[in-house]
């Protein structure tokens, strides 16, 4: 079964934690193992241990233990008495969380479409025009953050915390799939063009149509970023290996 840097010789190289002043070490413990689940680097049942983070991240064992918890609380770890704490995260659950978001957030579209406030449209329309000039710049930071809103924005406007709550408790796949779009090449232009469906339909209060458009555009996202073929190329070339040795037993 596959474990993470163990003590000893041979174990893997020192990772190097980004030393930001304004941003705690639990927070870039927490990305750095994010990431790497997300990638592919840390794969499916690598197991984790929070002496070899420590030694490997160069801090005490408090933030891997920090980080560790929150990403069990967004199923990305599973930790469990006498076992230890392994990756829970595999491509398979991620496409599958992906369809359940496309489910919960075309009734928010729908909902939106009925219920969205005119503040709460202009807010729309001016994230659309980053939308716009980051998919001309193909600045893929400045798309992934205008998405993230865009969609926010959209959930706030359904006003519907039972649904909020839902949409919530995917926020593992949220962050992962951020992680993923930094490391594919995606096509901003089509996903512009379903944003644009989407804010129309919300402009003439088409609630099936809203919702029609939403489910489609997450619903292609989720097969681009984790459908058959889809791995990133450090993970298709075995990158994996170099930051989980493979043990037997």
């Amino acid at each position: 079964m596959p474990s993470f840097i163990r003590e000893g010789p041979g174990r893997a190289a020192a990772v190097t934690v980004a030393t930001e002043e304004t941003v705690p070490v639990a927070e870039l413990v927490y990305r750095r193992l994010r990431d790497a689940i997300a990638t592919g680097a840390l794969p499916p049942r690598a197991r984790l241990s929070e002496r070899a983070l420590s030694a490997s991240y160069g801090v005490s064992t408090s933030p891997i233990k920090a980080a560790l918890k929150r990403l069990e609380q967004e199923g990305m770890v599973v930790t469990q008495p006498r076992r230890g704490t392994w990756v829970a995260f595999a491509p398979e659950k991620a496409h599958e969380m992906g369809l359940i978001r496309a489910a919960l957030e075309g009734i928010a579209a729908r909902l939106a479409a009925e219920r969205i406030a005119p503040a709460e449209f202009a807010r729309l329309g001016a994230i659309m025009e980053e939308l716009r000039a980051a998919t001309r710049s193909l600045d893929r930071d400045a798309l992934v953050e205008a998405n993230d809103r865009y969609h926010a924005l959209v959930l706030k406007a359904a006003d519907n915390v039972f649904l909020t709550n839902a949409v919530r408790g995917l926020r593992g796949y949220f962050l992962i799939t951020q992680a993923r779009m930094r490391t594919m090449r995606l096509k901003p232009e089509l996903a512009m063009e379903e944003h644009e469906r989407i804010f129309a339909a919300l402009a003439a209060h088409d609630a099936p149509t809203a919702e029609e458009a939403m489910r489609a555009h997450i619903a292609r996202t989720v097969d681009t970023l984790w459908g058959e073929g889809a791995a990133p190329a450090p993970l298709r070339r075995g990158a994996a290996g170099r930051a989980v040795s493979e043990t037997r037993g």
